[in-house]
């Protein structure tokens, strides 16, 4: 019972520079699955479409590549964000049980939101590519941006737009991260000790798949919103500065309805809970690997 989120018995032994090196591994891993979930996602809070439409209308294009638009930028946010999320939460995670005994509930969800909003700011850049790159496709030809990969994207933004552009969005999308990696690694570890207390469950992939949907859940329900705020900011296109996250959330309410805020929680969700799964399991068996073959 003493395992925590994304730490097994042993992972203290697992040097901090490999526990960011598995995080970035395990993330790229999972976003290779998930990415076709996350371009239906996108596109649903760029259209208003709903979730069938939007996979219809991408099957209408015939061409299958549609499904993983934006994929370079999507794996260097990974790499970037993801890395740094799981090095940081393992690191301070295991500092903290080190020197004060396993954290509260609150305390796990402090340090996964200490953890997501420092990931976060390092993966802006990608993010706001990601989200260009996806939504390049419903643009009219002569307002498209054709970016040929992130790199090249991330030179043209810095260069046109000047490179605090690559931040754009900063606000909503800290928020998001706080309030996504809080709620998701704290409610994954409460829901997982929840699910053995009852004596019918056991640490097993089935268990940690239980607690993950869960967790997924939970994420999805209080970070949506602000994920929509951050991707309309993100892929703003007016002749002004793009709105504030507030203004955003409020003009979408008005204009769709309150329950427009969610709009993609099918999609968000189905790619929240696989990527929780297999984020999870990657990191678990790499560590394990890393022991087997240097202790």
């Amino acid at each position: 019972m003493e395992n925590i989120y994304f730490l097994s018995q042993n992972q203290a032994t697992v040097p901090a520079p490999i526990k960011f090196m598995i995080g970035g591994i395990a993330g790229v891993t999972a976003q290779l699955v998930t990415h076709p979930t996350d371009v239906v996602k996108l596109r649903m809070q760029m259209t208003n479409n709903s979730f069938v439409h939007t996979i219809r209308e991408i099957l209408k294009m015939k061409n299958p590549r549609r499904f993983y638009d934006g994929l370079s930028a999507a794996l260097l946010r990974q790499i970037t964000y993801t890395m740094t999320k799981l090095g940081m939460y393992s690191t301070t995670l295991e500092y903290w049980t080190t020197h004060f005994g396993r954290p509260s509930y609150g305390g796990m969800i402090s340090i996964g939101m200490f953890s997501g909003i420092t990931g976060a700011f390092v993966g802006i850049p990608a993010d706001v590519v990601l989200v260009r790159m996806v939504g390049d496709v419903k643009l009219p030809p002569e307002k498209r941006r054709n970016y040929k990969n992130v790199l090249s994207a991330l030179v043209d933004i810095s260069k046109k737009e000047g490179i605090t552009a690559l931040w754009r969005g900063t606000i909503p999308t800290l928020g998001r991260a706080a309030v996504v990696n809080g709620v998701q690694l704290g409610t994954y570890s409460r829901a997982k000790y929840a699910l053995l207390d009852t004596g019918y469950f056991v640490d097993n992939l089935g268990t940690q798949f239980l607690a993950a949907n869960i967790s997924g859940f939970v994420a999805t329900l209080t970070s949506l919103p602000l994920d929509l705020a951050k991707t309309k900011i993100q892929n703003w296109m007016g002749p002004s500065n793009p709105p504030g996250m507030i203004k955003v959330l409020l003009n979408t309410s008005k204009q769709n309805g309150i329950f427009s805020l969610w709009r993609g929680f099918l999609a968000y969700y189905t790619k929240a809970a696989p990527t929780t799964i297999i984020t999870m399991l990657c990191v678990d068996q790499l560590q394990a690997l890393y022991l087997r073959i240097f202790t």
